[in-house]
């Protein structure tokens, strides 16, 4: 069975850079479904770190918010609002 996905631009020149390398490595072209196949069989092995929840520094909320710290209303959102 197929399924056909969507994928951003960036993530499409990423995978077709990853082929490219690989393609090098072996000396033979491996289908794009292949490749995630391959893919998909990595990360259920590393499935905990997969799972592990990391916030990004941008969007996670300092330890301390001072009222001396000085901010306009499009970022105090950020720190109020931070999703989980």
């Amino acid at each position: 069975m197929t399924t056909t996905i969507k994928v951003s631009d960036e993530t499409k020149q990423l995978l077709d850079m990853l082929q490219a390398k690989m393609t090098l490595a072996f000396r033979k072209k491996k289908p794009l479904s292949e490749l995630i196949d391959d893919i998909t069989r990595i990360a259920l092995r590393h499935e905990d770190e997969l799972l592990q929840t990391k916030k990004s520094p941008e969007k996670a909320a300092p330890n301390n918010i001072s009222r001396m710290v000085k901010t306009d209303a499009g970022t105090a959102d950020d720190y109020i609002y931070v999703e989980d």
